[in-house]
């Protein structure tokens, strides 16, 4: 990841540098013409003034000659060719410095803007001279108010070309060491920041294997990072729980199959072998049927739990009363030794409440929470249903002993039966999730609410019918 990320970033940042460049080398190029036309012109202004104040232009001769008239006041001397043109094109003058002689028969040429030039503007021209090219300017020469003359200076653009080569050199040295002091500082960056996701990948490893403390990067100040290794702490902490209850899970199904079929087994062959006759026969012929019941039911919510997990389990979306079923879940249950202390009360509308389901399964829910309350040793439950435009919930609300902080973060996990119900003869634990998985298929959903030391709240949300 560090060489993979380093190699692109380098790449991006040399070719913003080379486009960067490019576009710096074009904008010093018109630059540098530009500055030369300007200090060429401010040359040919001084030798205007200068041909003025002369009285005579043979003086004005000998003093060019003498006193290198091309240097400006301020900037340094560039060589170049000094030409004086009349009104009629003839060029009467012209100053050959030091490695212009060769040009300087083709630089007599008048220019093509001398007529712009002696209506009184300033011309600034490219001018090739054989293989070469030269930057001129041309300026008006006043005589008593009248322009009556012209004067060129001219230059090798390539004395500009230099100037500008040497800035193009310093440029890519630049563009080099911003490129190599860039690379630099993101490998260390990024060193600094790979090397905690380093450890979590080890860690992802440790996990894998079964090791869920792993050793994790400690001291990161990236807020990002901070919480990156706080979840996944939070997920090797989650994961080790499940693992034990995966192992509990194991002992626990095993215990709670084998218990009675080993009664079974016992019972059956004490009745066979004669050893027990007559009622106590008979007895243990129930108390087999009974385990065989309790067996049947484990089976079935195995059962019941992969077919909703897998989706496979059908609900049929018929309409269903929602109040009337409610009655006829606590007629049904209330009836029973074990509820025969306990006392509902109702909080249900009197008009009817119609939802689109399955009444079964609905009852279903309703049963596991009631027995639920039961064992939580209830002797109230209170049924409230609220209803909206959007939603119906169902509140199933107890005063059992609730269910302890530990236990909550899991009441809904498969095969969970909490760390006290592990020490009884109870189910496989199945109960709430196959709950959650029914109202979920119905489109809706199945919460925890409330508990605490006196008593405990399940909610069931259900669509009504629109």
């Amino acid at each position: 990841m560090l060489i993979y990320w380093t190699r692109r970033y380098v790449l991006v940042l040399l070719c913003c540098l080379v486009v960067l460049a490019v576009v710096s080398g074009i904008w010093l190029r018109i630059n540098a013409y530009e500055h030369s036309y300007n200090l060429l012109e401010l040359r040919a202004e001084q030798l205007v003034e200068l041909y003025g104040q002369m009285p005579q232009e043979s003086l004005f001769i000998e003093r060019l000659q003498q006193a290198e008239p091309t240097r400006p006041k301020f900037g340094p001397s560039i060589p170049g060719v000094v030409q004086i043109a009349d009104g009629a094109g003839n060029i009467i003058f012209i100053n050959n410095e030091e490695n212009t002689n060769t040009y300087a028969s083709l630089l007599g040429e008048l220019s093509l803007l001398h007529k712009d030039v002696l209506s009184g503007q300033k011309i600034h021209e490219e001018v090739k001279a054989g293989s070469k090219t030269w930057l001129r300017v041309g300026v008006p020469i006043y005589e008593k108010g009248t322009i009556t003359k012209a004067l060129y200076i001219s230059t090798p653009a390539k004395s500009v070309l230099e100037q500008v080569s040497r800035l193009y050199g310093s440029l890519a040295l630049l563009t080099g060491i911003i490129t190599l002091a860039g690379w630099f500082v993101l490998y260390f960056l990024s060193r600094r920041l790979t090397r905690p996701l380093r450890e979590i990948a080890e860690a992802t490893h440790s996990i894998a294997e079964g090791i869920y403390d792993p050793v994790l990067p400690q001291q990161i100040k990236e807020r990002e990072l901070q919480q990156l290794v706080g979840s996944f702490q939070n997920m090797a902490n989650q994961l080790k729980n499940l693992e034990q209850l995966r192992n509990d899970l194991l002992a626990g199904v095993s215990h709670e199959l084998r218990t009675p079929i080993t009664s079974i087994r016992g019972m059956v062959q004490a009745v066979q072998n004669k050893v027990v006759t007559g009622k106590d026969a008979e007895e243990f012929l129930q108390i087999t049927l009974n385990e065989a019941k309790r067996l049947q039911n484990m089976v079935e919510d195995l059962l019941d739990f992969s077919s909703f997990e897998a989706g496979a389990a059908p609900i049929r979306g018929e309409p269903v009363e929602l109040v009337q079923l409610v009655d006829e879940v606590i007629q049904q249950i209330s009836i029973l030794p074990d509820f025969s202390d306990v006392r509902f009360e109702r909080i249900l509308p009197v008009e009817p409440v119609w939802i689109k389901g399955d009444a079964e399964r609905l009852r279903q829910i309703l049963l596991n929470l009631l027995d639920n309350s039961k064992k939580a040793s209830a002797t109230s439950i209170k049924i409230a249903l609220l209803e909206d435009n959007s939603q119906i919930k169902l509140d199933l609300a107890d005063n059992g002993k609730g269910i302890s902080p530990s236990d909550q973060p899991y009441v809904f996990e498969r095969f969970y039966r909490g760390s006290a119900s592990q020490k009884k003869v109870r189910g496989l634990g199945l109960g709430l999730t196959i709950s959650r998985l029914l109202a979920r298929a119905h489109g809706g959903d199945l919460l925890l609410m409330h508990t605490c030391a006196g008593g405990t709240t399940f909610r069931i949300c259900l669509k009504p019918i629109t």
